[in-house]
């Protein structure tokens, strides 16, 4: 699925190898987002950094106009 974040946004993120960054920058436009195995939604801002959802969250995002699907 494609997401637009609509504003940038500073999230908690994952490195490749699964190392939580306190902070990572993802600005203003389209990702990619999948789901994982462990049932969450995955936003990758490059290869290696990453941040992850539950559906709660994601949706909540949603909500707030903060990400909006562009195509599933």
């Amino acid at each position: 699925m494609r997401i637009k974040i609509t504003k940038s946004l500073v999230l908690q993120a994952l490195a490749q190898e699964k190392e939580v960054i306190p902070e990572a920058l993802f600005p203003e436009g389209e990702y990619l987002a999948n789901l994982t195995p462990e049932g969450k939604i995955e936003v990758i801002n490059t290869k290696k950094i990453r941040a992850l959802f539950s559906f709660s969250q994601f949706r909540e995002k949603v909500t707030l106009g903060e990400f909006v699907v562009v195509e599933r």
